[in-house]
């Protein structure tokens, strides 16, 4: 190979790896994908495995849900947040293909379970996933301890949280603590792609069954019951 065409193979190389990049980290997309890592906050529950080992967001038009698999496989969930008519719905595969649907009351009342709080933003910034983010300080007004998440205002999701414990941040959620069935989750960003996501993607299957959201609720209360610690009380942190 001679000089001119080594010069124009290098050439095009670095042409495809910036164009991979540009997709990888592109700001303010509004259709994709984020992938983030899932540990529990109780280290011996980490050792279950039982507990997801990741959870994929898939986003368009403002509209988003969350996949996660526990069990290696064996009980599949995928969570969507309707930002227009309000809606929670939760799809769950556990023996049997359930569905629940929550109007926005009943999301206050389920998803928005911290103590009322306070939201101080802080000055650090840091980079995950390639995305330049913000911190923010939960204050609670009970006197429970504060802690910090992490998000970014870069991801073209409109409120975002509505749907979540963390509605009063105006920003996509990358590092962060979540409970729910029980168990209380720690999830960070490691990647955010550009993706064509159908719109189907957000609706429920007709084969699923239409139960109440209490009722999927102890489904998984009990599936997740064994690998819970003695002490009853999750710190909220």
């Amino acid at each position: 190979m001679n000089l001119k065409s080594t010069r124009v193979l290098s050439v095009s190389v670095i042409v495809i790896l910036i164009g991979a990049c540009s997709n990888l980290y592109k700001k303010d997309i509004a259709e994709g994908v984020i992938e983030y890592s899932c540990n529990a906050i109780d280290k011996k529950e980490n050792l279950s495995f039982t507990i997801p080992s990741k959870m994929l967001v898939k986003f368009k038009n403002d509209y988003y849900a969350a996949e996660l698999e526990a069990g290696l496989g064996f009980a599949k969930m995928k969570f969507i947040s309707d930002p227009i008519k309000k809606e929670f719905r939760s799809q769950v595969f556990f023996f049997e293909k359930r569905q629940s649907t929550m109007n926005f009351s009943e999301v206050e009342m389920s998803n928005h379970y911290l103590p009322d709080y306070d939201v101080v933003y802080g000055k650090e910034t840091q980079i995950i996933a390639g995305y330049k983010c913000e911190k923010a300080t939960l204050k609670f007004k009970n006197g429970t301890p504060s802690y910090d998440i992490w998000f970014t205002k870069q991801i073209a999701i409109k409120n975002p949280n509505w749907s979540n414990a963390y509605y009063k941040i105006d920003g996509v959620l990358m590092n962060y603590c979540m409970k729910k069935y029980g168990l209380e989750l720690h999830f960070i960003a490691t990647s955010v792609s550009i993706a064509t996501i159908d719109d189907s993607y957000f609706n429920i299957n007709e084969e699923y069954k239409d139960v109440k959201n209490s009722e999927i609720e102890k489904l998984f209360d009990g599936f997740f019951s064994f690998i819970k610690p003695k002490n009853p009380f999750l710190a909220i942190r």
